[in-house]
């Protein structure tokens, strides 16, 4: 159940052809050339022969994992850390753009693969493993600065680790709570110590130090998820889902996408409504940092989104939020949505019929910030979230979940 840290380990296993059969003879060929340029370790002309195959089977889960595994494979061989380099004055720009030069280059194996992960998120739905690693990096990291915890307390707590990971639950369980009366801060110890009851299947034990781990760490999703977990197990499923849609206003998570529709299906009287649309275009933002590029050679329709994120730059900060509050667009993604619903008002594109709903309801934003989510609108989203919580759980209740019909259960 843990995912304690951002532990990239893949491993590349070569696409197989024959589990992947439907794909026409160009792309089986393309993947055989993958395989080669892989096992050489020339990773980014393998990567680059995925690609092309991704181009024409966007939606091929395997691929996508292949795709990532390379790039992660490139960035485990080639990623140098950042040297020391002094610059004697801040006035030196020479110096400052050779750092920045040098800083390109030493860096560009780990965004090509941090990138690769998050067009493997973006690009395929309920992609949770994908999704998870964008969270932990980008977001997590930041949230879950732990307060110094006292040395007593992470000497107990690190012996508990090593009598978890040995599956000696009830010795993990005591170093876990001498850990947390040697400090209560210890937000880790509480969650572990709940991790250690759901493993022994104490489901109600555990649930009890998720909601403390909760309270203590509001930003963060894994003791939401836990705690859904917990309540899952213990049968109590509608409480369980109560707890899954309050994670959609802490993070929207693929995986959690993938709980709920679970969770509903037990239950039988609801289904998940998620309408997923697959963009060709990376999320508009005003500066690049991450180093994103469109993966797509054809965006089709999407080519309007990315235009009327060129063109909106100005109008938005680094967060993609409106500098000018009279903007009737605040956030820069419902900008982009916008236009581009409004260039294809004459084209057939029946997938952005649901979209087309939501505007006229006016709920295009929870949709395109919750359903649609990527962790480049991450501000943007908790900006909305945190200002408009009924509406978000309003659209959560009433068109996320829907209630099921006659012609659902004959499926």
């Amino acid at each position: 159940m843990k995912f304690k840290s951002l532990t990239l380990v893949f491993l590349i296993i070569g696409f197989s052809i024959s589990a992947d059969a439907q794909l026409d003879k160009t792309s089986q060929k393309n993947i055989k050339k993958a395989n080669k340029y892989s096992k050489k370790k020339k990773y980014e002309e393998s990567a680059n022969y995925v690609k092309a195959v991704l181009q024409i089977n966007p939606l091929n889960e395997k691929l996508w994992k292949y795709y990532q595994d390379i790039w992660y494979k490139n960035y485990e061989e080639n990623y140098k850390p950042m040297p020391n380099f002094t610059i004697e004055s801040e006035n030196d720009s020479l110096a400052i753009l050779l750092r920045k030069a040098v800083m390109y280059v030493m860096e560009k194996p780990k965004w090509d693969y941090l990138n690769a992960v998050n067009d493997a998120s973006m690009y395929s739905p309920y992609n949770a493993e994908s999704s998870i690693i964008m969270r932990n990096y980008y977001i997590d990291r930041k949230l879950d600065m732990q307060a110094k915890v006292n040395g007593k307390s992470m000497a107990y707590f690190e012996k508990a680790e090593g009598e978890f990971s040995a599956k000696n639950y009830e010795r993990a369980i005591g170093y876990y709570q001498k850990a947390i009366e040697e400090d209560s801060t210890n937000y880790k110890a509480v969650l572990y110590l709940g991790d250690s009851y759901y493993a022994m299947e104490y489901y109600g034990k555990a649930a009890e130090y998720f909601r403390k781990a909760m309270e203590m760490r509001p930003g963060l999703l894994e003791p939401v998820k836990y705690l859904a977990d917990a309540l899952d197990n213990k049968g109590e499923k509608e409480q369980a889902l109560d707890v899954l849609k309050q994670s959609l206003l802490i993070y929207p998570e693929e995986g959690m996408f993938i709980k709920i529709y679970n969770v509903l299906e037990d239950i039988g009287t609801s289904k998940l409504d998620r309408n997923w649309v697959l963009r060709k275009a990376t999320i508009a933002k005003t500066v690049n940092e991450s180093r994103r590029e469109n993966f797509f050679e054809d965006m089709t329709y999407f080519s309007f989104y990315d235009a009327a994120g060129e063109e909106a730059k100005e109008s938005y900060d680094t967060n993609g939020i409106a500098i000018n509050a009279s903007n009737p667009n605040q956030y820069l993604e419902v900008h982009c949505w916008k236009k581009m619903l409004e260039n294809t008002k004459p084209e057939d594109t029946p997938e952005l019929d649901y979209a087309r709903e939501m505007e006229e309801k006016g709920l295009l934003t929870p949709y395109v910030l919750i359903n649609l989510f990527n962790v480049d609108l991450y501000s943007q989203y908790k900006h909305y979230v945190t200002n408009n919580k009924s509406t978000v759980e309003r659209y959560i209740n009433d068109y996320l979940i829907v209630q099921r019909t006659d012609s659902d259960d004959e499926d």
